[in-house]
């Protein structure tokens, strides 16, 4: 049963929502019958969750009454699937043996590794296919071919700055090899080459908690936490000086703000019930780019409110569980990457794309005690 959550787990971030929604809908399937397998066939599956109960049963009830309410049931209906799935592998992950779990830490790691040497790729050959498609499609995108235009990589996802917030959350899970540094460089460089500045800084706070947890911050803060920061205000610099005003970073924060007040009004609209999981859009963009903002408007404020207890409740979970010695390295890697996947969603919408927020709540369950 792991090897085939294992490769179930490998092929995940493969497959992009949004560039592949019916494949997607395919695997979802595969997964949740395979989870109401591992389900039936595992003992007590849920014996290592008690302490999650309270925010557990408050999440699944602010699903219940956001849907009851929803502005369109069909919708909610549509995507309350993925939250299933979420609750469901966050239960199976902290069901698993310490050795399970390490297995399992492993294989997220693999795949993003692999991802980021097809990003590497992508950077040196692919983008003169694209331009090719781009040129027999018409595709006239200025984002789109923006991207392309700066050899922003973001493959196989739809845009750099979700490669970027994946990679970032993986990239912990690399200081964990003995053989690190051959394993640090092709995440590395990838998300560099992404050039999403959110995803970089989310990594910076990341690596913070990372070497305070190993007791290691003030030793080794110098070089590489000095030499991210550089990296950040040349990536800054560089696109302050384009001359497409789309581009430039002061026009994407100024975006992000008009995003955040129209979510505003919507959470003033519909304080307690929300409009319901998947009935989010703006007049301009599908997600808010603040996913604790969008999952308020969507879900009320008990969504929110029991999200974030469950967040808290599991990480503290996670802290008492570096005082047990053996699984320590990977819970601080997790610690560190389920940080930066927080982070990165203050500005990002990754949690809403289940190709990179499956692998993050199977990164809670992880942690947990």
């Amino acid at each position: 049963m792991l090897i085939i959550l294992q490769a179930l787990v490998f092929i995940r971030p493969f497959i992009s929502s949004l560039a592949f929604p019916y494949l997607n809908s395919l695997y979802s399937a595969c997964l949740i019958l395979f989870l109401v397998a591992w389900g039936f066939a595992a003992n007590k599956p849920g014996k290592n969750i008690q302490y999650l109960c309270p925010p557990l049963l408050m999440f699944c009830l602010a699903l219940v009454i956001s849907t009851i309410f929803s502005v369109s049931k069909l919708a909610s209906l549509f995507k309350l699937y993925n939250y299933i799935i979420y609750l469901l592998l966050l239960l199976v992950a902290a069901s698993l043996s310490s050795k399970d779990k390490i297995r399992l830490a492993q294989t997220i790691f693999i795949a993003g590794f692999i991802i980021s040497i097809l990003a590497l790729y992508q950077y040196f050959f692919g983008f003169t296919h694209i331009l090719d498609y781009i040129a027999r499609n018409k595709i006239s995108d200025p984002f789109a071919l923006d991207y392309i235009s700066r050899k922003r990589v973001f493959f196989p996802f739809v845009t750099p700055n979700v490669l970027g917030g994946y990679l970032a959350m993986i990239f912990p899970l690399a200081l964990v090899n003995k053989n690190r540094i051959w394993f640090i460089m092709p995440i590395f460089l990838a998300l560099i080459l992404t050039g999403s500045l959110g995803a970089i800084l989310s990594l910076l706070l990341g690596l913070i908690i990372y070497l305070h947890l190993k007791g290691k911050l003030k030793k080794k803060v110098s070089l590489p936490l000095f030499g991210l920061l550089i990296i950040i205000v040349l990536i800054f610099i560089a696109r302050s000086m384009t001359l497409k005003q789309h581009t430039a970073p002061g026009f994407s924060a100024w975006m992000r703000l008009g995003y955040w007040q129209d979510t505003l009004g919507i959470i003033k609209q519909r304080t307690l019930t929300g409009l319901g999981i998947g009935n989010f859009n703006l007049s301009q963009s599908r997600y808010a780019h603040n996913s604790y903002l969008q999952i308020w408007a969507e879900m009320g404020i008990l969504g929110v409110s029991a999200y974030l207890w469950l967040v808290f409740r599991s990480l503290r979970s996670g802290f008492n569980k570096l005082k047990t010695g053996e699984e320590r390295n990977y819970i601080i890697a997790l610690i560190a990457s389920i940080t930066v996947f927080l982070m990165h969603n203050f500005i990002d919408f990754t949690f809403f794309l289940p190709e990179v927020s499956i692998i993050w709540w199977i990164m809670l369950g992880l942690i947990i005690a």
